[in-house]
Order: structure tokens, then C-alpha cells, then sequence
């Protein structure tokens, strides 16, 4: 014969109801536990960590103005980022002009400064005084250059040209270059 197997009970008495009833709901309330320990370590987590920096890049237009027909200027812009610096800006007009074709590719702005008086100071290679152009092309160049600057630095008043460092009166016999121009808004397209 072989011996009953005796059953042991913690505390010596056996359970009221039967062992076993309530092991589902200890396991519950473990999970339970462990559910809400993992999502509180989680939230944690997350607020722990440092914010993310987003960088917004916020984009402006740049106005660039082409001569048109009849001894006009048409305005066209194009997208820029604000976090150009000036002379970023300046390179950008000026490839703009030489896109359009306002300017030849062997023209280059060698230096851009602005004076305290509001006189942007555009120095270009030599040869910007050196242009065959006709009278009405002359014209619409020289707007072109000053409206496109102008348009794009708000505080400035005016213009002034040169060609290595040096002012020139004119290029073609047309347009006094000497001084300091400023924005023609007569030549603009209706």
C-alpha cells in the first residue's frame, strides 16, 4: 500500500474555499502590477529625456527684377532662407540677374558693404563699366541691378555702383552712375 500523500498548508489549516481559487486572482493583480510598473517607467522615461530641438527654417522671397517689354521691369521671386547672411543675399540677387540674363557670367560682385547713411556699395570686377549695351538696355540693367538690391534690403535707400573700387559715371553714355542711385518704381510693370 502506498502512503497518502498529505497535503501541507501554510498556517497548518486548510483553505476555507479550496486552494486553488484564488490563484487566477493573485496572477491578475501581478499582471495588473507589473502593467502599471512598466507604464509609469516608461512615462518616466520619456519626461527624463531631453525635448528634441526642431529647427524651423523659415523661407522668404527673394525680388528680382528682369527688364521686360516695353522698357520695363517685371518682378519675379524666388525662394530663400532667412538665415542668409547679407552678402549671401547679394550673391544670390546677383545669380538671379545672370539667370535672367541681366548679367553676363564674367561679371562678379567682388564686394557688397552698406554705409551708415542707408547707400548699399556694390563693387563689381572691372567689367560692369566695360558692357557694350544699347541706351534702353543700359537702362533697364542699371534698374535692375538697383530695384532687385533695394526690394531685398528694406532699410537701404539707394545704390551705389562701382568697378574695382573705383565709381564710374556711366556705362554706355545713358545712366549717370557716379552717385548713389536710387529705386525707380516708374519702370515697374503695371
Amino acid at each position: 500500500m502506498t502512503p497518502k500523500k498529505k497535503d501541507i498548508y501554510i498556517g497548518g489549516k486548510p483553505p476555507a474555499h479550496g486552494g486553488h481559487a484564488r490563484t487566477p486572482y493573485i496572477i491578475a493583480l501581478v499582471v495588473i502590477a507589473l502593467a502599471a510598473a512598466g507604464f509609469f517607467a516608461y512615462r518616466y522615461a520619456r519626461l527624463a529625456r531631453p525635448p528634441r530641438t526642431v529647427v524651423v527654417e523659415e523661407s522668404s522671397e527673394l525680388k528680382i527684377y528682369y527688364p521686360s517689354r516695353p522698357a520695363k521691369l517685371s518682378l519675379k521671386s524666388s525662394p530663400a532662407r532667412n538665415t542668409l547672411t547679407d552678402r549671401e543675399k547679394a550673391d544670390a540677387i546677383i545669380s538671379g540677374l545672370r539667370t535672367g540674363k541681366v548679367l553676363p557670367d564674367t561679371l562678379a560682385l567682388t564686394d557688397f558693404a552698406a554705409d551708415t547713411e542707408g547707400t548699399l556699395i556694390l563693387n563689381f570686377t572691372p567689367d560692369i563699366a566695360l558692357l557694350k549695351l544699347d541706351p534702353l538696355t543700359e537702362i533697364q540693367t542699371i534698374y535692375a541691378i538697383v530695384n532687385s538690391f533695394l526690394a531685398n534690403f528694406t532699410k537701404a535707400k539707394n545704390v551705389q555702383l562701382l568697378a574695382a573700387g573705383q565709381a564710374f559715371f556711366t556705362i554706355g553714355g545713358t545712366v549717370y552712375t557716379y552717385r548713389p542711385i536710387e529705386f525707380n518704381s516708374q519702370m515697374l510693370e503695371d
